[in-house]
């Protein structure tokens, strides 16, 4: 199973991805000083939806869900 998750040094944390992701599967989160947003895991559904509006190349990377939790490429 495909899913999504932001590459945060890449992301410029303009909510793109948030707003037209149909599963409601990217939420803000605090880093640091910084406003930036994460993916969770359980709620994306790998649909794809949120990857042709992101303005930052290579900052929304698809990978295959392995079945080990926390095991990001």
């Amino acid at each position: 199973m495909m899913k999504v998750r932001i590459v945060e040094t890449l992301c410029i944390a303009c909510g793109l991805c948030r707003e037209v992701c149909p599963d409601r599967a990217v939420h803000p989160k605090m880093q640091d000083i910084h406003h930036m947003y994460e993916v969770i895991e359980d709620e994306c559904t790998g649909c794809g939806d949120c990857l042709p509006y992101c303005p930052e190349p290579g900052a929304l990377k698809e990978y295959e869900l392995t079945g080990i939790p926390g095991n990001l490429p």
